[in-house]
């Protein structure tokens, strides 16, 4: 099989590259060892930000009709103290998010590529990666087989890696750096009260310990209930379904119900990459940057980097060349656009996980709701980061902070 650009994942990044190209007139062809619609362990939340780009791709009537909800706020508990941020409305976006499984989202967004003429091969694993002087090769088999009449070659002027944190891709580039700090989330769906349709509802993050929970409805009277907790948790108590009903505990809402599945348990350590091209290959979404899922902005990354790397992509073809030097755009386009989000994602954290300036942060964020608005905003991908990793923001936080002390005490 020969194409323009063979893209090796189809979730959220993969089918939204391909869309994009394939509208452009490229010969797109997506490679995944799933078949559509297949279950994904994700905190599946898609920040206002994210829905913009919806309309963009064509699928937002498409996320409605499934049945997704429309979250308008965050409520976060740290520590003992509370605090809810609402997503402005301003901000040239709705003032809400969407709530929606991964098995719906990602079946709508491959039928779209499928729509845009994208050919899309399911059901394949990828054994190799290669990249030549002139193309690149992806040789993969049927993923319930291994005879050599399983197997399938793809030849293409560019490969796209959008197969996650493990994506071969991204392993045959060997760019891929992770932090030592290793976290797993642990999530199931629980079945309960359906939330009325007509309301917005919003998420819960509950933040206790080393760990946090984050509780969320999403389609047909669901919730996704998921906890991160520190590797060190996994090895002390290898039964994840035993440390998963420990760690949730009394966190749930009663209208979340009970579980209705099996705890699944996921890496969820930070990495990032040296670099996310390279001679004839692009990384995308998780493959090329996957931040611990504190902010929910996972989906989000990943539909955003699609559009960046879809426009260096179109743009490198129309010059007739896909070398190192004419993709290295995209990584600069990816630092302008994200490294302010990871900088306010760790610096969260990094808070949050910490009793007393938790309960400082969040007693100053309810006492100054101008604060609150903005950092929902950023969060909530509907600002630049950069308005709250400023001095500027800095310094009123540290105001409120202090008007606040008499709070904390009492």
């Amino acid at each position: 099989m020969r194409c323009d650009a063979v893209i090796v994942g189809g979730g959220p990044a993969g089918a939204s590259t391909a869309i994009r190209l394939a509208r452009r007139g490229l010969d797109v062809c997506v490679i995944d060892r799933s078949r559509f619609p297949r279950p994904k362990a994700c905190g599946e939340f898609l920040s206002p930000g994210a829905t913009p780009i919806l309309e963009e791709l064509g699928v937002r009537e498409a996320v409605d009709a499934a049945g997704a909800r429309r979250l308008a706020r965050v409520r976060i508990v740290a520590h003992g103290a509370e605090v809810e941020l609402d997503f402005p409305d301003d901000a040239g976006a709705p003032p809400w998010g969407y709530s929606l499984s991964r098995g719906r989202l990602d079946a709508i967004l491959i039928e779209a590529a499928r729509a845009a003429g994208a050919r899309v091969v399911e059901g394949a694993v990828v054994d190799e990666v290669r990249v030549e002087r002139d193309r690149a090769v992806v040789r993969a088999r049927a993923a319930n087989g291994d005879a050599p009449r399983d197997a399938v070659g793809i030849e293409a002027r560019l490969v796209v890696g959008a197969g996650g944190r493990n994506c071969p891709v991204a392993r045959a580039l060997g760019v891929q750096r992770r932090d030592r700090r290793g976290r797993f989330d642990l999530l199931a769906h629980w079945s309960g009260a359906e939330p009325a349709p007509t309301t917005t509802s919003f998420c819960e993050l509950r933040v206790r310990g080393n760990h946090y929970v984050a509780v969320a409805p999403v389609e047909s009277g669901r919730w996704n209930v998921n906890c991160v907790v520190p590797r060190s948790a996994i090895r002390a108590e290898p039964d994840v379904q035993a440390l998963y009903r420990r760690v949730v505990g009394s966190d749930m809402p009663a209208a979340a119900g009970a579980p209705c599945e099996e705890v699944v348990a996921s890496d969820v350590t930070p990495l990032k990459v040296t670099r996310a091209s390279g001679d004839r290959a692009i990384l995308v979404g998780d493959a090329a940057l996957f931040l611990d899922p504190f902010t929910g902005q996972g989906i989000y990354l990943a539909l955003r980097s699609a559009a960046l790397a879809a426009e260096t992509i179109v743009t490198a073809f129309e010059r007739g060349r896909t070398d190192g030097v004419s993709l290295a755009g995209y990584d600069r386009a990816r630092e302008r656009e994200f490294a302010a989000r990871q900088r306010v994602s760790r610096s969260l954290q990094g808070v949050l996980f910490r009793p007393g300036p938790a309960r400082t942060l969040v007693h100053a964020l309810g006492r100054d709701r101008r604060l609150a608005r903005t950092l929902a905003a950023a969060t909530g991908d509907l600002v630049p980061s950069e308005r709250v990793w400023s001095l500027l923001y800095a310094a009123a936080l540290v105001a409120a902070s202090v008007r606040s002390i008499p709070q904390n005490r009492t």
